[in-house]
């Protein structure tokens, strides 16, 4: 009998002429709309935030492969998708540590403690974004510039609707342009390296529950950020089609719950964090089950 040798490793599993490395080129190419649409609004604030994160996880990376004795220093090009996408999330008036740490516990602690890419049970980046403002809340939360803008705040501001759509600087790097998350969906949709089930339930039943809270339909940023990039992440949310949906829809209804009736805007990752814990769940609810007959 021929003995032949078979590589386990856990899922998602990808078809031949999928590298990962070609995956990562498009979702690098896929981000570059937003990052540039940050840049444009927050200037040079926005291009240190974001060299500080893709450095940082490329360093971090390539010294726990050091560490654990891998033959090369930048196993495969996620560092650098992850540390655009923690730029994404990141808002401008922060001090250079953040964006550090942020990136240090990105890749060391929330991926690689785990197993590296595609065996970490929770997104990164929203895991990171949930660290941060659990740690530093002061810092993180954005400061009032004195007394009579602070007395301002609380009369909302009427912003065109072109504007939200095409971009304004408000909220994190990323969250500026909707347009520019969209595009950045739609090639990868267009490329066949993210299905569109997720971000699609996300982002409608986020709306509806808008709708019920009697809020406006149009979400913001960080919504489609989590959607886009977030709901098809390959390692954290499941596999089958209708887990797809239903990690979606669940997701945008927690999303809007926590950011309308929780008062906090980064509903969406903390979201993310949730689901990505009932991930295997609606996985093994939603796979179909074969029945084998067992012979004498």
């Amino acid at each position: 009998m021929e003995n032949i040798n078979l590589k386990v490793s856990p899922g998602p599993y990808i078809r031949k002429g999928f590298g990962i490395n070609k995956i990562m080129i498009d979702f690098i190419i896929a981000l570059i709309p937003a990052i540039f649409a940050g840049i444009y609004f927050y200037k040079m604030d926005a291009v240190i935030i974001v060299l500080a994160t893709v450095l940082t996880s490329i360093v971090a990376e390539g010294l726990w492969n050091k560490f654990v004795k891998k033959t090369t220093f930048l196993t495969d090009l996620s560092p650098i998708v992850l540390g655009l996408i923690l730029a994404l999330i990141m808002p401008t008036y922060v001090p250079l540590w953040i964006p550090i740490i942020g990136s240090i516990f990105a890749t060391i602690v929330v991926k690689q403690f785990f197993g590296g890419l595609g065996q970490n049970f929770m997104n990164p980046a929203a895991a990171t974004k949930a660290f941060l403002i659990a740690s530093w809340a002061g810092v993180m939360a954005k400061p009032a510039t004195d007394a009579t803008s602070s007395a301002s705040g609380a009369v909302e501001v009427v912003v065109p609707l072109i504007d939200k759509i095409i971009g304004q600087a408000s909220g994190s790097i990323g969250e500026t342009s909707i347009l520019a998350l969209c595009i950045g969906g739609v090639y990868l949709s267009l490329r066949g390296r993210i299905s569109l089930r997720g971000p699609i339930a996300f982002i409608l039943s986020a709306m509806v529950m808008h709708n019920i809270f009697d809020k406006d339909l149009l979400l913001s940023g960080a919504f489609f950020v989590a959607a886009i990039f977030m709901t098809t992440d390959y390692g954290t949310t499941p596999m089958t089609k209708v887990g797809q949906y239903i990690f979606g829809i669940i997701a945008g209804v927690c999303a809007s719950v926590i950011a309308v009736k929780g008062f906090n805007p980064e509903g969406p990752y903390y979201a993310i964090i949730i689901m990505n814990l009932c991930a295997p769940l609606i996985d093994y609810l939603t796979t179909k089950k074969y029945k084998v007959k067992k012979e004498a």
